[in-house]
């Protein structure tokens, strides 16, 4: 009996152990079938990449790379980025790099890099959403490698989405875990890249009015942000001029949506400047409104706030965001979209959340990387509208759900 003991034991080990070489050759395979996919399209020049991008770098080249830095944007000609300073930071470590592959191809590879981070960091997301189920969160590793709209920003658009996408999603990942300091210091890096990482306060105000977040940690913010000027401060640029990049870049467009789906879709693009510009103000206006009001609702209610739900509510808040604002670009979505990997992993149906995101924004990314046939962006406003209600009742029966439960 205890021969027969010894070997079910060893049986078993066996199996485990044949389960983990499948889930490493499965995640192997993921990694290099993504990563093909990728270089496949480094060839391709975006109008971004050849516009901006090379320029940039080519300005980072002619300064000699780390006095780069200290010149100011807009007042040399010698300088035209605006983006933030750790972006420029990225291209003056890529100019003494140059010999190694071209400009495009390191530019691109940087972006490559982070979405196998954004891949391993929505597996983890995932682990701790589905009870630790390591299928799933493999699963999520792999859908995240082979997303369309993710593959498209970094490998053919040389949009670096993929960085700040990446600590908002390590910042969720603690905020699930309920390690308070590093959801605003990773939050502050997110920033420092990308000022559309602002999306996910929202979902932070609730977590605090839940009682989910401490608010005295937001002190991390203002302390990893200056942290992050000091290289430029050193070399010579001025804190206000660096403190007021955003807002640079937030006057720099008037268009009413900039080829995202929002509610903008259905106004007439020749309206005249001082009309768009009214409706600017109001509907930024509104979008706090809105937002208000989902606080106010969500706090009010008294139910049990579990991971899932927090997952749920940040698609939501996100995307009633991106509908509601105007001059959104069809990129800002990128954060949600990937989440919805981990919402699709929690039930069948939600996959169809998930497939629909992606549908719409690889529509809007065609619709400027290659010509899509697709000519009116009203269809996908109605599309998005019909995804934002199906998330907001998604969230409402959670609540009603988990309200019986703490009963």
């Amino acid at each position: 009996m205890k021969r027969f003991d010894d070997f079910l034991e060893m049986r078993i080990k066996l199996f485990g152990a044949a389960v983990r070489v499948v889930d490493i050759f499965f995640f192997a395979v993921m990694l290099g079938l993504g990563l093909s996919m990728r270089i496949a399209l480094y060839d391709i020049i975006s109008g971004d990449y050849h516009y901006f991008l090379s320029v940039w770098m080519k300005e980072c080249h002619e300064a000699g790379g780390i006095g780069y830095l200290g010149i100011e944007p807009g007042i040399s000609e010698r300088s035209t980025i605006n983006y933030g300073c750790m972006y420029q930071y990225i291209i003056v470590i890529l100019h003494y790099l140059g010999g190694l592959m071209s400009d495009k191809a390191l530019l691109k590879s940087v972006s490559v890099v982070f979405d196998v981070l954004c891949a391993i960091t929505v597996m983890r997301i995932t682990y701790q959403v589905t009870d630790e189920s390591e299928g799933k969160a493999l699963l999520a590793f792999g859908a995240v490698m082979a997303l369309p709209t993710v593959i498209l920003n970094s490998a053919a658009w040389a949009q670096c989405d993929s960085i700040y996408t990446a600590f908002l999603l390590l910042s969720l990942l603690h905020l699930l875990k309920g390690n308070n300091n590093r959801i605003f210091i990773y939050l502050a890096l997110a920033y420092s890249f990308k000022q559309q990482a602002i999306f996910m306060v929202p979902l932070l105000i609730i977590l605090w009015l839940k009682g989910k977040v401490k608010a005295r940690y937001i002190l991390w913010l203002p302390s990893v942000l200056v942290i992050t000027l000091v290289p430029a401060l050193l070399a010579g640029r001025k804190l206000g001029e660096l403190l007021s990049i955003y807002v640079k870049q937030v006057s720099t467009y008037t268009h009413l949506t900039m080829n995202y789906p929002s509610i903008y879709a259905v106004i007439n693009e020749g309206l005249k400047e001082d009309y768009r510009k009214l409706l600017i103000s109001a509907g930024t206006t509104a979008a706090v409104v809105v937002m208000g009001m989902i606080a106010y609702y969500v706090r009010e209610r008294k139910f049990d706030m579990d991971r899932e739900y927090i997952i749920t509510l940040a698609i939501f808040t996100i995307e009633v965001c991106l509908f509601i604002l105007p001059v959104m670009h069809e990129r800002y979505g990128y954060f949600p979209e990937i989440l919805a990997v981990v919402y699709g992993l929690t039930g069948y149906r939600r996959m169809v959340v998930c497939a629909s995101m992606q549908i719409i924004s690889f529509i809007t990314y065609s619709r400027f990387l290659f010509g899509s046939t697709v000519t009116n962006l009203w269809p996908l406003t109605v599309g998005m509208f019909i995804i934002i209600m199906l998330l907001g009742y998604d969230l409402w029966q959670q609540m009603n759900v988990k309200e019986v439960r703490s009963a």
